[in-house]
């Protein structure tokens, strides 16, 4: 069961949801209208979702906000169910992309006063499925069956901290819009 957006406001490095067709490895700001918002199942409204975040299951949404405090960006994402519940089934973990420019081996410096464990790729990238879109055992490409694009990203524990399906960071860097990835 995962839920796969393309091209939307990542922010921190990611963000939110916008849809945008392709994945170019580029780092393009967000304006600041777009720092407040959700988005929610079936796929035309942006996300993909399979098994127990379809529609039919009560659906997935994620709501984000993203303000500039006067030092830090900061970013609190809510996962729900479409209703706005505790979302069914938990969240394993998620990967927002983050602008390339980043230095995954200084991750710390960018990221930090996460409510989750964040975790990057060894090789710089998470992978996509090999045999996307059909479903896949979940060690096939480090744990993200059906992730159908490589993504530079952080990958956020959800088996830490975060409370109610509410995630918090800060970062020196202003919101660029990606794609994120939930299992």
């Amino acid at each position: 069961m995962e839920v796969h957006v393309r091209k939307l406001i990542l922010s921190f490095l990611c963000g939110a949801v916008l849809l945008f067709s392709g994945s170019a490895f580029a780092a393009v700001p967000v304006q600041d209208i777009y720092l407040t918002g959700s988005r929610t199942t079936p796929e035309a409204s942006g996300v993909n979702a399979t098994g127990g975040y379809i529609e039919e299951n009560g659906g997935f949404k994620i709501a984000w906000e993203i303000w500039f405090d006067g030092s830090y960006w900061n970013y609190q994402y809510t996962l729900t169910d479409k209703d706005g519940s505790t979302i069914h089934p938990d969240v394993s973990h998620w990967i927002v992309e983050i602008s390339p420019e980043i230095p995954l081996d200084e991750i710390t410096d960018f990221i930090f006063n996460a409510n989750a464990t964040i975790q990057t790729p060894g090789k710089g990238v998470w992978g996509a499925d090999p045999n996307f879109p059909n479903t896949t055992q979940a060690g096939e490409n480090s744990g993200n069956p059906n992730l159908g694009t490589d993504l530079i990203g952080v990958k956020l524990d959800t088996g830490s901290q975060a409370v109610g399906g509410v995630y918090f960071f800060q970062s020196v860097e202003p919101p660029v819009w990606g794609d994120f990835y939930i299992k």
